[in-house]
C-alpha cells in the first residue's frame, strides 16, 4: 500500500516545513484568542463546545459567553477552518516519510496512519459546522453528539499519528545512533 505523497518525493522537505509551520502558527493564534472562551462553565473554551455531548452540557457553555464571546467563539471556530486543512496534510505528510526510511519497522502502520488521520480533517469540518449551528441557534442533544463524537474520533487519529511520529522517530533515531 502507497502512502498519499508519492508524487511530492521532490519537494516533500518543503512541503513539510511550510504545512507545520502553518500549523504551529495557527495552533499558537487559536490558543491566544481561545483564552477569552474560557469560563468555569467552559474552562477549555471552545473545546469545552466540542465535548459537551449533551444539549445541558452545551447550554451550559453557551450560557456562560457574553453576545461578544459567543462572536469571538465563531471567529474562533471559522480559523480553525485553516487549520483542519494544514493539520491533517502535516501529521499524514509525516507519518508518509518516516514510513519510507528502511529503518522503519513499522511502516505499514504508517502508511496506514497517513491515510487515516486525513480524516480528521473532515471530521473537524463537520464538527466546526455542527459548533457554529449551536452558537448561532442553540444547542441540541443531537448536534452535541455530532461535535462530541466528531472531536472524539478527529483526537483518536491525530493522537495516533502523533504517537507513530514519536514512538517510530525514537526507534529511527535510536538506530542511527547506534550506526544502523
Amino acid at each position: 500500500m502507497n502512502h498519499p505523497f508519492p508524487w511530492l518525493v521532490d519537494h516533500r522537505a518543503v512541503w513539510l516545513g511550510l504545512l507545520w509551520a502553518a500549523t504551529l502558527a495557527l495552533a499558537t493564534v487559536l490558543s491566544i484568542r481561545g483564552k477569552s472562551l474560557q469560563t468555569p462553565d467552559a474552562p477549555r473554551g471552545v473545546l469545552s463546545l466540542e465535548l459537551a455531548w449533551s444539549q445541558a452540557g452545551a447550554d451550559a457553555v453557551l450560557g456562560s459567553w457574553s453576545e461578544s464571546l459567543r462572536d469571538e467563539a465563531r471567529t474562533q471556530i471559522r480559523l480553525d477552518f485553516l487549520f483542519l486543512v494544514v493539520y491533517p496534510l502535516a501529521l499524514s505528510l509525516s507519518c508518509a516519510w518516516l514510513a519510507e526510511s528502511p529503518l522503519d519497522s513499522m511502516a505499514p502502520a504508517g502508511v496506514f496512519i497517513a491515510w487515516a488521520v486525513l480524516l480528521a480533517g473532515p471530521l473537524d469540518l463537520i464538527e466546526n459546522l455542527t459548533m457554529l449551528r449551536m452558537v448561532s441557534a442553540g444547542a441540541t442533544t443531537a448536534l452535541g453528539r455530532l461535535a462530541a463524537w466528531c472531536a472524539g474520533l478527529k483526537f483518536t487519529l491525530v493522537f495516533a499519528a502523533l504517537g507513530y511520529l514519536v514512538l517510530q522517530g525514537l526507534v529511527v533515531a535510536g538506530t542511527k545512533l547506534k550506526g544502523g
